[in-house]
């Protein structure tokens, strides 16, 4: 019988771990989006301003050093030349992260404006090195048709002015969207209030919880009641 009762709590294990290890968290569309983006600082209309100077000591590349933080509006164009059709901006700000002076630690909204993920955003946050011929930049998330997104960014460097700083990137952008169906149901619309002020997505989390004590409980019940016949017997 004590063996029985071994073999019998190990199996109840097993269960519930290889239940806990199947979840599937993969669901989801990833996008590929390519266009070019125009960080511009010289000219009557410059879509990128310096907004702290840094060290001339350590200067990189470009004309700025280390330190210097740049404020973005740049534009995203579907070609290199900014007279092809633009499809969105890159508003966020850059800072020269290294005593070379070619680091820069990235921070911006991609605001797409044209298409189906019109006003949709995806944002990226990153080291970007100007020397590498090819950086990758995390996506770390987004809004509207990207909400919760993850994936990452391949910048090239398609022009680049040493003197003024005027850089063309080409960018690469693969996105992997949230597809759960639920996901929609954990935002609470402007008229929606709960009486407790609960998240719904909390109620969920407890209602798991809840429903696993609950098969815990049963479990422990079934092992009680054999090790109490089993008892009886040797008595």
């Amino acid at each position: 019988m004590v063996p029985f009762l071994i073999l019998l709590f190990l199996s109840v294990e097993s269960i519930s771990l290889s239940h806990a290890d199947n979840v599937d968290h993969s669901s989801g569309n990833t996008t590929h989006l390519h266009f070019y983006l125009h960080d511009t600082l010289s000219g009557p209309n410059p879509t990128a301003i310096p907004v702290v100077q840094g060290s001339t000591r350590y200067k990189g590349p470009g004309p700025f050093g280390f330190g210097t933080i740049i404020v973005i509006d740049d534009v995203l164009t579907e070609g290199p030349s900014l007279t092809t059709n633009a499809i969105g901006r890159a508003q966020g700000f850059y800072t020269i992260a290294s005593l070379s002076g070619s680091e820069l630690l990235l921070s911006m909204n991609i605001l797409l404006t044209e298409g189906e993920f019109n006003a949709s955003t995806v944002t990226v946050l990153g080291r970007d090195n100007m020397l590498d011929s090819v950086r990758e930049l995390p996506v770390i998330g987004g809004s509207g048709k990207f909400r919760m997104a993850r994936g990452y960014t391949l910048f090239k460097t398609y022009s680049a002015n040493a003197s003024t700083g005027d850089v063309v990137l080409e960018v690469d952008l693969y996105v992997t969207d949230s597809t759960s169906p639920n996901i929609d149901e954990l935002v609470p619309s402007s008229d929606d209030t709960t009486s407790n002020g609960d998240n719904p997505s909390s109620s969920s989390s407890a209602s798991d919880s809840n429903k696993c004590l609950h098969l815990n409980v049963v479990m422990i019940f079934v092992v009680s009641c054999f090790i109490a016949k089993y008892l009886l017997v040797v008595i």
